[in-house]
């Protein structure tokens, strides 16, 4: 049976009193070695005091203890490694929530899809390139197969007023759907008629109707999603092998930028990639899905009482700790991007329209297919709100499931979704299971005062990821800057971070990918400048420990994981980086040049700049 001792001075001392004792010189060994050992360095726990140490010992995929380098070395064995740090930085490991595509066909239900295969937006930024495009799919397909088109981000203007007769001139031997976003959807008759023959109630809220009451086939939100995911087929077996392929390499880039965890809204097809890879051994990093079988689904209710509460449900390695784990379920979007006609959905009006993407002063609310419909959020009814996720999130709560990687940008999103919450916690209803976990939102890009009141009263129930879009922004297909288009100086009030801690939030950076690196994100938040040099919001800078927090522990309350990831503290997972210089000493504006050395997931080793380099 394994003994674990926490202190190394007393390790050191039970060490010397087994191997110097005559009396214990045939006994059984009661003391383990540390399977790794990092010294001279400096490790940066980022817990409470936020400690920093010479040195850190690693056993059973578990932090053992951190101390003086002759400390931590005192504990090493004959078979324990050692990594001499030289004065390197470590750090744990950084958690990512965009990670919404770390797995292909993340975006399943608005992907292009043609003879089995997923692909990306199709180019469209004229009506000519946007029809060659169309009609060029429509050839790849056979005859009377289904077609799902990912619109380009800002459609022709024309292609915004389509119809299901638009489009079976267009596709007239094809079921045809056209994703102008994941809530906004317009299918020709044939795929119509598929979505009805399903189960899609032709009287669904989300079924826009026109003078006649006839179907447009316009759709939005939850009936959106009926075409998304319940009448598209899956990816042929030949897309998903590939697939997979794809995904190695996908969270070999994680590994390499440090990102040790990556959690996101995630579909059905991509929780089963993550099983197959796991029980191949070939998962790198944890993948931590919000799961989406609830997102823009018109019968939740019927999928929750089936599948049950499966949170914290994971597949776990018994050496290095949970692998997959199931930490919420997704709702769908209310707003969109800077970069789409649909916007940010915001409380104040934008300074200005952007002339290339168009769209409103506040943006369009997903939910009440605002354009189509004209509503706004305070002109629905409850019976309308009843057909969106609005309800979802009630029916959530009463399950025991939370919301997890959901979607909002602007300031009026984050007000839907909190009203959701509020609605919930005042409707009386005496949930089945009470949840395990926080509500999470991403992105958050866009704040305003008015929300701090319910903010306030539910801090301890949400999390909130912060994009840094302000310092890297999307742009028009000229090229412009469309944040900066949009809301000019009033970009100096995006991702208030002082201001947002000092009330107590839960906030983190949010991180997409392996091309956002964690460096570049903490120079970022700690200089406020992007990187053309412009400084926005210079007033809400805060120093490099609480950017580093915002990566590491931040990111695992987002998740409700903090007792378990997060902090390099005896108990918790290995999960540790190692940078290639001091963090704490490179200046301000040179932060992002530190780059990783070794990535540790439970104390294994699993990428190594030299073999990468090789």
């Amino acid at each position: 049976m394994k003994k674990i001792y926490s202190h190394p001075v007393l390790l050191g001392f039970l060490f010397i009193l087994f191997h110097t004792h005559p009396a214990n010189a045939q006994s059984p060994l009661l003391l383990n070695y540390a399977d790794l050992v990092l010294y001279n360095g400096q490790v940066l726990s980022v817990d409470a005091n936020f400690s920093v140490h010479e040195a850190i010992a690693v056993r059973d995929g578990k932090v053992l203890a951190l101390g003086s380098s002759s400390d931590m070395l005192a504990l090493a064995g004959p078979e324990t490694e050692r990594v001499d740090l030289n004065g390197r930085s470590v750090t744990p490991g950084y958690i990512y929530n965009d990670g919404d595509n770390s797995v292909p066909g993340g975006d399943i239900y608005k992907d292009t899809m043609v003879k089995g295969w997923l692909s990306g937006r199709i180019p469209g930024a004229s009506l000519e390139e946007l029809l060659a495009s169309l009609n060029k799919l429509t050839e790849e397909s056979d005859p009377g197969a289904p077609i799902f088109v990912n619109m380009p981000k800002a459609s022709p203007r024309v292609a915004e007023e389509w119809t299901a007769d638009d489009l079976d001139e267009i596709a007239p031997a094809n079921p045809m759907a056209l994703f102008y976003n994941d809530s906004v959807v317009v299918v020709n008759h044939a795929m119509l008629n598929d979505a009805f023959a399903a189960g899609l109630p032709q009287n669904h809220f989300g079924v826009v109707l026109n003078e006649d009451g006839i179907p447009t086939g316009q759709l939005f939100q939850q009936a959106a999603g009926f075409i998304g995911w319940q009448v598209r087929p899956w990816p042929s077996p030949e897309y998903i092998d590939n697939a997979l392929q794809e995904t190695i390499a996908s969270l070999l880039g994680y590994a390499s930028i440090g990102a040790t965890t990556a959690t996101g809204h995630m579909s059905g097809l991509t929780v089963s990639m993550l099983n197959e890879l796991y029980h191949d051994g070939k998962l790198l990093i944890r993948v931590y899905p919000g799961h989406d079988f609830t997102r823009q689904n018109p019968f939740a209710e019927q999928y929750l009482k089936r599948i049950g509460n499966l949170v914290n449900f994971s597949l776990t390695d018994p050496e290095i700790g949970p692998m997959v784990k199931i930490v919420g379920a997704a709702t769908g979007p209310v707003d969109d991007g800077s970069n789409s006609q649909f916007g940010m959905l915001t409380i104040d009006d934008k300074a200005n329209i952007d002339f290339e993407i168009g769209g409103t002063e506040k943006g369009l609310n997903k939910w009440t297919g605002e354009v189509w419909t004209g509503l706004t959020w305070d002109d629905m009814s409850e019976a309308q709100k009843a057909q969106t996720d609005y309800n979802t999130i009630d029916l959530l709560h009463q399950y025991g499931w939370n919301m997890s990687g959901n979607h909002n940008m602007g300031s009026a999103a984050l007000r839907t979704n909190l009203l959701a919450i509020d609605n919930f916690a005042r409707s009386g209803v005496t949930p089945y299971f009470e949840t395990q976990k926080i509500d999470a939102f991403d992105h958050n890009l866009v704040w305003h005062e008015s929300n701090y009141p319910l903010l306030d009263e539910y801090k301890d129930k949400v999390a909130m990821a912060l994009s840094p879009e302000i310092f890297d922004q999307r742009v028009s297909v000229t090229g412009r800057e469309l944040l900066e288009s949009q809301y000019g100086e009033r970009m100096h009030t995006m991702q208030p971070v002082k201001t947002l801690l000092d009330r107590g939030y839960n906030l983190h950076f949010e991180g997409t990918g392996p091309s956002n690196h964690p460096m570049w994100l903490v120079e970022r938040f700690v200089t406020r400048t992007d990187d053309h040099g412009k400084v926005w919001g210079a007033d809400q800078a805060i120093d490099r420990k609480q950017a580093l927090k915002m990566l590491t522990i931040n990111g695992a309350v987002f998740i409700s994981e903090e007792d378990e990831l997060g902090t390099l503290e005896p108990g918790k997972w290995a999960d540790l980086v190692v940078l290639n210089g001091d963090f704490m000493a490179v200046p301000n504006d040179q932060i992002d040049e530190l780059d990783i050395d070794l990535t540790y997931i439970g104390g294994k080793l699993i990428y190594d700049k030299r073999l990468w380099e090789e």
